[in-house]
């Protein structure tokens, strides 16, 4: 957390540079838009969530593939963002809830897991990461999440079943972003 005084205009827009990180990272993940973590975190960094974990791309590969293959769409909605700044690393505590579809379909098992019917998960978490300043980004070198809540229902679009599909969002490049 920024302390009394310390609010530079340096350090303001070290904290956004952090912030868009974050908020670039549930645009990437619920658009699907894999390719852009690159821009979030440094090629060395580590990524820990729900029980898995390691190198940022082999995880991310990983997360697409179970995506691809048990969720029809997410949301992830970023809020309270603390952030800790210790010379060139800023240590952030990042509060999301994730909305997610799951496939009746999906395999079983795992976060996931199939149950024959589509149904939905909502989900509370916190990103802790250790964010690092290299060649002039800040990008994250360490992400753990930590899962705080979950609840399960069954699937119902309610109103949103009668908008047009070419008036949602989607998961690839026709999205309106």
């Amino acid at each position: 957390m920024l302390e009394a005084g310390s609010y530079t205009p340096g350090k303001m827009a070290a904290r956004q540079e952090i912030l868009d990180r974050i908020h670039l990272y549930a645009h990437a993940i619920d658009r699907r838009q894999w390719s852009l973590l690159e821009k979030v975190f440094h090629e060395d960094a580590v990524w820990h969530l729900s029980g898995g974990g390691g190198h940022w791309r082999d995880f991310a590969t990983a997360a697409a593939k179970v995506f691809e293959d048990s969720l029809l769409v997410t949301h992830h909605q970023v809020g309270n963002t603390l952030v800790r700044f210790a010379g060139d690393t800023a240590f952030c505590e990042t509060y999301v809830t994730a909305y997610h579809r799951v496939r009746a379909d999906a395999p079983l098992g795992g976060m996931f897991g199939g149950t024959g019917c589509e149904y939905d998960m909502v989900g509370g978490a916190r990103y802790c990461d250790r964010f690092e300043l290299r060649d002039g980004e800040w990008k994250i070198a360490s992400r753990r999440g930590a899962s705080e809540w979950r609840h399960l229902q069954p699937a119902s679009d309610g109103v949103l079943a009668g908008i047009p599909a070419a008036l949602r969002g989607r998961q690839d490049d026709s999205d309106a972003a």
